[in-house]
């Protein structure tokens, strides 16, 4: 994933393992219910990119974002 300067996400984003599981399913959440109710889709792409970066930081694969 290439960055930008005006890229909203932190380089560098230090959390414990467990804190970033919650912060992850905290963001997950929130697009879900956005989603749902089809509020702000910009903001749910917003989301998304998020996060796709903690995923990929974390290991994971990507399949958990639509």
């Amino acid at each position: 994933m290439s960055r930008t300067a005006d890229d909203p996400v932190p380089p560098r984003l230090v959390l414990n393992l467990d804190e970033a599981f919650r912060v992850l399913e905290a963001l997950e959440d929130a697009r879900l219910a956005m989603r749902e109710t089809g509020v702000a889709p910009g903001l749910q792409d917003e989301l998304a990119t998020v996060i796709r970066v903690i995923h990929g930081r974390l290991g994971f694969e990507e399949g958990g974002v639509s």
